[in-house]
């Protein structure tokens, strides 16, 4: 009887050592707001979620959606656990302001900053616009309302001192705004996007457009009032421009809904940066991704999970992120 006691209580202190050392897992089906199924956001989910399914075992399904502002109004609803969105965009949603205004979407986190999307103006080469403030009196698609690189043509034009009332703005996609600058209906064009741009690279084969660049000075302007911004400037000349082009740049970032336990996000942030060779061997912007550049552009509410993660990798968490 008392050898029989003995087992017992060692199988016991077996089992609760077992699960004290029991690895965190990310298990479960989800969706992933991306954007549309031909854009970045949605390759790049794809090629995440293909390593991380991989690794993990679990169901992370992309979903096509029409991009950042739709992504936080998806989790915001719980139609969607996963998103892509842009960092001023994830900013606006939790502040409630801007796209936002009056409706706050307070349920979101952070979980890793991906990739920078440059902010890129675009102008025809015939329209006499070699700086923004060149702008006044010209026709200027500023993008879709609703978009967030509409807001981000106001804020750039507000730092050079101007407003709608100094341009003809025109609201539109990226699409039409690519078309009406080809055939003279715009002077230039404001869209947000990795580099390079597909919409860019056709509008560059007519050598008829150029893509500016915001000065130091208003560039300071930018950083210091908009704290999602980050400078970035290009290092090829895929436009064939001749020179490299200098601008602010959100970050794609991947966020979650406050629902999941620090558990299951430590261990789906330990999947993405212990597997990242595997999702840079698929997509490209996965290069610009780094232990050191996670938290790069992350405006607020970093996920509890991801936070123990970066902390056990001697990652310095910035005080608005703690």
């Amino acid at each position: 009887m008392r050898l029989t006691k003995y087992f017992l209580c060692a199988l016991l202190v077996l089992a609760i050592a077992g699960t004290a050392l029991a690895e965190p897992e990310f298990k479960g089906s989800y969706l992933m707001a991306t954007a549309s199924a031909t854009g970045n956001y949605y390759n790049f989910g794809s090629a995440l979620s293909s390593v991380v399914n991989n690794v993990t075992g679990a169901n992370l399904t992309v979903t096509s959606t029409g991009g950042s502002t739709e992504n936080a109004r998806l989790l915001g609803d719980g139609e969607n656990e996963f998103a892509m969105i842009q960092s001023d965009v994830y900013s606006y949603a939790r502040t409630g302001i801007e796209l936002f205004a009056g409706d706050p979407i307070p349920n979101l986190q952070a979980i890793t900053a991906c990739y920078p999307e440059m902010v890129q103006i675009v102008v025809r080469k015939d329209s006499g616009i070699e700086s923004v403030s060149d702008m006044k009196g010209k026709n200027v698609c500023v993008g879709a309302v609703g978009s967030g690189y509409e807001v981000a043509a106001r804020q750039i034009l507000g730092a050079y001192g101007m407003t709608y009332d100094d341009i003809n703005e025109t609201f539109a996609d990226q699409a039409t705004a690519k078309n009406g600058v080809q055939d003279g209906t715009f002077d230039a064009m404001f869209l947000c996007s990795g580099y390079p741009n597909a919409n860019v690279m056709e509008l560059s084969l007519s050598k008829k457009i150029n893509v500016l660049s915001i000065d130091p000075e208003h560039l300071e302007v930018l950083l210091k009032q908009y704290p999602f911004y980050s400078a970035f400037t290009t290092e090829t000349d895929e436009y064939t421009l001749g020179h490299p082009i200098t601008s602010v740049a959100v970050k794609c970032m991947l966020i979650c809904l406050d629902t999941f336990s620090e558990d299951s996000i430590y261990a789906l942030t330990k999947a993405i940066y212990e597997n990242l060779g595997a999702i840079q061997e698929i997509n490209a912007k996965a290069n610009y991704m780094s232990l050191e550049s996670a938290l790069s552009g992350i405006p607020s509410a970093l996920h509890p999970g991801a936070r123990k993660y970066y902390e056990e990798k001697g990652i310095v968490i910035p005080d608005h992120l703690k």
